[in-house]
């Protein structure tokens, strides 16, 4: 087993338990091997952890143990089948069948996520590194589960640019499928590109929707993609409005509505940039009991280019132009990098700019089956805050 250093003085953040091994704190990795098995030590020789390497975007690789505990094909498994035991609860509940199996750090070993759709997986591999050891990882999932089908993701960073593949592994399945979630029926598709129709780290905001505890009657959803908002909304007894640049979210919307048996009376979806939608509704005097801002965290349109921890407050500004008095926001972000302290100071002091007062109502995160790891910070991405206007 090959031994990586750490300059001196980066010791420190691992000591007190970082897990993300970040490239400038290592003294040399020019020899490392992607997806390899090392020692970390600092510069006195003591152990620090021993990592699995895992080339990607953010990270060198991930500590898996602070001990000499031996990182083999037993230990990978261990972890798979300890985060399955852990989602039990989830298993036993007949109105829920689509959720996250492993969360990678969080369930212990990094660049790697397993979700699962009523008995189909997906296995996303976040590096080669890690998926060097993707048959293992196949082999221990079909022994355990006999999942109905599985499809492995690849996301691939080469020279900054991220690759993303699906390829069915095993299973004969005709996609889309219909999961449930909380009682209502979502459309999904697990080799129709990157996403697959359906956050399952939204949970909680759904549920929130359906129980509609603001009794708003219109609801605004910006950035729909598939609309599982609109439906969870529409179930809360509310008229909606879906906005979305790409031509397929009519499509996607429809389906999720027909497989509730919900109708699109009342209902209505615009095909249109977001901050053009916004400019119209204003334009028009259309005004809303409830607004969802749900960006993506980068995006280009035309010319212009979206970035949500700068542009975010021009999103709020607009969406206050067609809030109704007393209306209510959920703004939703989801870059690693940008903490909830800093989302929630960004919220204020744009609505307070507007001369608007504000109370916050409620805060959510990752649901339960998103664990997450001290050792890792970034991990707690999903920043879901609701605010109430006072006037």
């Amino acid at each position: 087993m090959n031994t990586v250093q750490l300059k001196k003085g980066h010791e420190k953040p691992y000591l007190k338990g970082q897990l993300n091994l970040d490239g400038e704190d290592l003294s040399d990795d020019t020899f490392l091997g992607d997806g390899e098995i090392v020692r970390v030590e600092d510069t006195y020789g003591r152990l620090i952890g021993i990592a699995m390497l895992s080339f990607e975007q953010k990270t060198k690789g991930w500590i898996l143990t602070n001990g000499e505990e031996t990182i083999d094909d037993a230990f990978i498994e261990s972890r798979i089948l300890s985060a399955i035991d852990r989602r039990e609860p989830l298993y036993n509940e007949p109105d829920t069948t689509a959720f996250r199996l492993f969360n990678e750090i969080g369930d212990g070993i990094g660049g790697l996520a397993i979700d699962n759709y009523d008995g189909h997986l997906l296995v996303t591999f976040y590096s080669r590194g890690i998926h060097k050891i993707r048959d293992l990882i196949i082999r221990t999932l079909m022994v355990r589960l006999k999942p109905a089908s599985i499809t492995e993701q690849t996301r691939f960073s080469e020279r900054g640019r991220m690759n993303i593949a699906n390829r069915r592994v095993t299973g004969n399945v005709e996609f889309p499928i219909t999961v449930k979630e909380a009682g209502l029926s979502y459309s999904i598709h697990l080799e129709d590109g990157p996403m697959t129709r359906l956050f399952l780290d939204q949970r909680e905001t759904r549920k929130a929707l359906v129980r509609n505890e603001a009794d708003a009657k219109t609801f605004l959803n910006l950035f729909a993609y598939s609309g599982t908002f609109s439906i969870a909304a529409a179930e809360g007894g509310m008229a909606t409005t879906s906005v979305d640049l790409a031509k397929r979210t009519n499509e996607l919307i429809t389906d999720n509505f027909n497989a509730n048996n919900l109708s699109t009376d009342g209902h209505t979806i615009h095909i249109m940039e977001t901050f053009e939608y916004l400019n119209y509704a204003a334009r028009n005097n259309k005004r809303f009991d409830q607004i969802l801002i749900d960006p993506p965290s980068f995006s280009r349109y035309k010319k212009k280019v979206f970035k949500v921890e700068r542009d975010y407050p021009k999103l709020i500004e607009q969406a206050l132009m067609v809030l109704k008095p007393k209306g209510r926001l959920v703004l939703s972000q989801n870059l690693e990098t940008f903490t909830l302290n800093q989302f929630k100071q960004q919220i204020g002091r744009t609505i307070e700019k507007a001369g608007r007062s504000y109370s916050l109502t409620d805060v959510k995160g990752l649901p339960k089956d998103f664990p997450t790891s001290k050792g890792y910070k970034r991990g707690k991405y999903l920043k879901v805050v609701t605010v109430d206007l006072n006037d």
